[in-house]
């Protein structure tokens, strides 16, 4: 039984093992920010169903300078795309005006551009197969 019980252990910590040699980290540099307030706030999507509703994952950051260099550390490997909004007047939302247009900036992964609204999880997915940084120009 103490068998059993001991081999169990170990395959546990060996499984956590892998899943930590097999998590990357995603850094964001986030470029071109033009005013120095409010927070930056981060959606991290893994399909297309998900994108713009459900994030996996999502934070804030405070806006300290006009470049943001942002760590997300312990996602797999997979295909993502992220979603970013600058909250100028710290209201926790995006605004918009006419047509759903956004008033404050925003940027997606790939520095994605969407046509009559945003663009589409394929234009803004990338694979993340190993330490990435990728670079977002804000809008």
């Amino acid at each position: 039984m103490k068998t059993k019980a001991m081999i169990l252990l170990a395959t546990f910590l060996l499984m956590g093992s892998v899943a930590r040699v097999q998590a990357q980290s995603l850094t964001l540099e986030v470029r071109d920010i033009d005013r120095l307030q409010g927070f930056l706030y981060v959606a991290v999507y893994s399909s297309p169903d998900s994108f713009l509703k459900k994030p996996l994952t999502g934070f804030r950051v405070e806006v300290k300078d006009k470049t943001l260099s942002i760590p997300c550390k312990g996602l797999p490997q997979g295909t993502y795309a992220f979603a970013l909004y600058q909250d100028l007047n710290g209201n926790n939302t995006l605004d918009t005006g006419a047509f759903g247009i956004p008033s404050e900036p925003t940027g997606f992964s790939n520095d994605a551009e969407g046509f009559m609204g945003p663009p589409s999880f394929e234009q803004c997915s990338f694979t993340l197969r190993r330490d990435t940084t990728l670079v977002v120009h804000i809008q």
